[in-house]
């Protein structure tokens, strides 16, 4: 079939979808302006929708499920000196998110401390599970992902660099709203995922954009929010670093680059800087091999393999951080290595936009599925 006719069949096929069909309804009545509104208020209604439903753990003692995580780290943050918040009650929900985390539970702590001090007391507030602590909640999650995560979306998606029509732009901005994923994991059981997701999507809007500086500040704040962000590490180093290394003034970007990382790390742990013990139990929480190759809820290759061999029983637990780590970076390298050579290769105009978007973005995905199967 001529290539014409192979992008005839795929603009029909695409227009097909519902998504595609109403915003191509939208443009033919002129009704652009409404668009982005309305997509953010169905967002927006889908997700208190999801609300409205039970959660895991709810009702159920002791340790009542993820609300009773995301409360509690509001409670010691608030209550607590910063010494302590990595030591506190461990076996109670202790905390083991990165510090941009516990910043930010510090900051919904006392917003809810000012509401009713009941929600957030020392102790004797676990297992509240109040209908105004829970609806504070809720809100919570919307605002911190309507602050970070909807803006980096609506932003990348109307960015110049990805060629994209207006159909195209406003049906990816509603689909990644409305990614299911996210809506119940944040929305139904009280995480923020989004806010991390968020700081991402900011990183690649960046370095669409050419903001190299700015973007690697992004990925720093990604990671101190959550240490899944590890999840894309080496694809965003990779890219970053083949524009140190095609750029005309490679070696004062490259500075640029780690003066940008170390400030914004290093800002996030002031409190414990000053501290090796106070940094090694940071790190000893954000990382917990001591747990094992895998815990029962987590599916990835290692579980497939306990099927049949149990690598638990037959090597000690820093041999199979070994082999994880040896596996995971097998598994990300040839993405990582194709981009980075392609992008030192091609250092024009044309590759430094919208091509080298599209790598990054791939080698995004590659780097997170090898993360999630091995590590």
């Amino acid at each position: 079939m001529p290539r014409h006719k192979q992008a005839a069949c795929a603009t029909q096929s695409a227009d097909m979808v519902p998504v595609r069909r109403w915003f191509r309804f939208l443009e033919e009545q002129g009704a652009q302006r409404i668009a982005l509104p309305v997509t953010l208020l169905f967002a927006l209604l889908v997700r208190w929708c999801v609300s409205l439903h039970g959660y895991s753990g709810q009702g159920v003692p002791p340790l009542f499920g993820d609300y009773e995580v995301q409360r509690h780290w509001m409670e010691l943050t608030i209550h607590l000196p910063a010494s302590q918040w990595y030591f506190y009650d461990l076996s109670y929900w202790g905390l083991d998110y990165p510090p941009l985390t516990a910043f930010q539970s510090w900051l919904c702590g006392q917003a809810a401390h000012l509401i009713d001090p009941q929600w957030v007391a020392l102790d004797t507030s676990r297992g509240i599970e109040t209908h105004a602590s829970k609806l504070f909640m809720r809100a919570t999650v919307v605002a911190l992902e309507a602050a970070v995560f909807v803006p980096a979306v609506v932003v990348l998606f109307r960015s110049p660099q990805l060629r994209l029509p207006w159909v195209a732009r406003q049906a990816a901005t509603l689909c990644m709203l409305l990614q299911p994923g996210l809506v119940l994991i944040d929305h139904g059981h009280f995480q923020y995922n989004a806010v991390m997701l968020g700081f991402l999507v900011w990183t690649v809007c960046f370095a669409l954009r050419g903001w190299h500086v700015l973007a690697a500040v992004a990925f720093c704040c990604a990671f101190m929010f959550k240490q899944m962000a590890l999840y894309f590490a080496p694809a965003v180093f990779f890219f970053l670093l083949a524009q140190c290394v095609q750029a005309p003034r490679g070696v004062v970007l490259f500075c640029s680059l780690a003066l940008a990382v170390v400030g914004t790390v290093g800002t996030m742990l002031l409190p414990w800087i000053r501290s090796p013990a106070q940094l090694q139990q940071i790190l000893v929480r954000l990382f917990p091999v001591a747990r094992g190759l895998y815990e029962d809820k987590v599916a990835n290759v290692w579980c497939a393999v306990n099927v049949v061999v149990r690598l638990r029983s037959l090597l000690p637990i820093w041999s199979l951080v070994r082999l994880a780590t040896a596996a995971t970076a097998v598994a990300f390298l040839p993405a990582c290595l194709h981009m980075f050579a392609v992008l030192c290769r091609r250092g024009s105009a044309r590759i430094l936009g919208a091509d080298a978007g599209l790598l990054l973005r791939y080698c995004l995905l590659n780097t997170s599925l090898a993360f999630f199967l091995f590590s």
